[in-house]
């Protein structure tokens, strides 16, 4: 049987991700600034690529609600982020291969 989360009143109470929910996300941005409540509303309507078709047209779909509340997450309650995820998989992957690129051409002299 799941465990069943509370949801907090506020942000402020909330102890765990797993407690956070759009309307909690929604009260929270509300208060915030201009630009924060517009990162919210991007955030919901963004589409995300999602495979092509059978005539071979790229298909989109909205963003999953986790990515959103973990980038909402990281954004305004890092202590709460999931671990060992990167905001920017892609410059990780960047600096990965230029560090290895370096040590490949340090070991060829």
């Amino acid at each position: 049987m799941a465990e069943e989360i509370k949801t907090p009143e506020r942000m402020e109470d909330v102890t765990d991700i797993k407690e956070i929910t759009l309307p909690l996300m929604q009260k929270y941005i509300v208060t915030q600034s201009a630009s924060d409540i517009e990162w919210l509303l991007n955030a919901l309507k963004e589409k995300v690529p999602n495979g092509v078709d059978k005539n071979g047209n790229p298909k989109t779909k909205k963003r999953s609600f986790i990515e959103i509340r973990n980038e909402f997450t990281r954004r305004y309650f890092p202590a709460l982020a999931p671990k060992g995820t990167m905001k920017d998989k892609k410059s990780a992957v960047d600096k990965a291969i230029a560090e290895l690129e370096k040590a490949l051409a340090e070991k060829k002299g």
